[in-house]
């Protein structure tokens, strides 16, 4: 799923370009609610045509801050520009932003139609303008057929579709999506995080989504931020965020590691070795770490990246010996749980289960042994 997210940095990346121009600029902003600080002095630029997520556990101030984009909070201190006109003390009605909340708050004595036309009738557009206007709606969102259904009569999928062209009919320059799929089954969460993406790029409105899942958020977004009590952690694409980590908080965050705390033995420009008593052999990054010897540090391994073997490996560095202590099976591949010989420190290391009814390799309690190659090595602070 994340390489549909990969594929959309193709129309550009304007983010690292030094002379590009960010579309929305959040700066400085803070909250406080009844003395407790909801967020911390955030900064944030977000560039047009971008589907950005916000991304962190329940309380980390994601809603705070879509609530401050949209005008329902005002801000402590900060700023917020959108287009290069500054936003943050105008009223919601006047901010050139829309929103479409959790429970997609559809009228419910209402069609699917007039849902979508409210809007437009309230700014007393005539009749001609908003059937040619809801229809084209209706068709982007491919509910066509259903605009005399009240929302009773509609699935779950589609209230979320005709929510989104409710709040795409004003031709907003922003999109606020507040948990958008959190009220979706599984299955269907997956197909819409690709319909999103696809109205998204077809309309080119920027998009900034909030969202604890992290699978939805690296399949839809051009980048994320990750926040963790009121701040912003790291910002990145998806592949950035999950292979290039920059503290133990996001590489734990998301997706599997395995974190193993250690020193700085040896640090050259080329690579860094760690000494750590959670295995035997001494690990290696091929990357300078920019920490003094001595330095303390974890390292994180992806459990994809690790190779499981029942000999032990010619390598010096970056392996472990240990004794299977559980396996998940989850159908496309299997969990395998290590406990080490040395330190009693239990690693997870990932297979593909690639032909069907296949037995299974390793077993429980077999000794085997874990290595990895010193390019997956990801030096992390705390």
């Amino acid at each position: 799923m994340v390489k549909k997210a990969l594929q959309k940095l193709s129309h550009g990346e304007a983010w690292h370009s030094p002379s590009a121009k960010p579309y929305i600029s959040i700066e400085d902003i803070s909250k406080t609610y009844s003395g407790f600080p909801a967020l911390h002095h955030v900064s944030l630029d977000i560039f047009k045509g971008e589907f950005f997520s916000l991304l962190g556990p329940s309380g980390c101030g994601k809603s705070t801050l879509l609530r401050i984009l949209a005008g329902l909070e005002t801000p402590d201190t900060g700023t917020v520009t959108v287009g290069g006109i500054n936003i943050t003390d105008l009223p919601p009605h006047e901010r050139p932003v829309n929103m479409m909340f959790q429970s997609y708050a559809l009228f419910p004595h209402m069609t699917v139609f007039d849902n979508v036309a409210f809007g437009l009738k309230q700014e007393k557009h005539g009749r001609k303008t908003i059937d040619h206007r809801v229809e084209e709606m209706l068709s982007l969102v491919k509910l066509e057929k259903y605009g005399h259904r009240k929302p009773h009569e509609l699935s779950g999928g589609q209230r979320q579709r005709a929510a989104l062209a409710r709040c795409l009919i004003k031709k907003p320059k922003l999109v606020l999506l507040d948990e958008p799929l959190a009220a979706l089954d599984k299955k269907l969460r997956e197909h819409t995080q690709f319909e999103l993406v696809n109205i998204q790029e077809k309309i080119g409105v920027t998009f900034i989504t909030v969202t604890h899942d992290q699978e939805e958020a690296m399949t839809m977004s051009t980048r994320l931020g990750i926040m963790e009590d009121g701040r912003i952690r790291q910002v990145g694409t998806p592949n950035e965020i999950y292979e290039y980590p920059n503290s133990e908080y996001v590489a734990d965050f998301i997706g599997s590691m395995n974190l193993f705390a250690g020193i700085i033995e040896e640090e050259s420009r080329d690579e860094t070795l760690i000494k750590t008593d959670e295995i035997k052999a001494r690990i290696k990054a091929n990357y300078s770490a920019g920490q003094a010897v001595g330095s303390l540090v974890s390292v994180g391994v992806r459990p994809e990246k690790i190779k499981i073997q029942k000999t032990k490996p010619k390598e010096k560095y970056n392996w472990v010996q240990g004794k299977v202590k559980d396996i998940a099976y989850l159908g496309d591949v299997s969990i395998y749980y290590i406990e080490s010989t040395s330190a009693k420190k239990v690693v997870m290391a990932t297979l593909p289960n690639k032909k069907r009814q296949e037995t299974p390799p390793i077993t429980w309690d077999e000794k085997v042994f874990l290595s990895w190659n010193p390019s997956n090595s990801i030096i992390l602070t705390s």
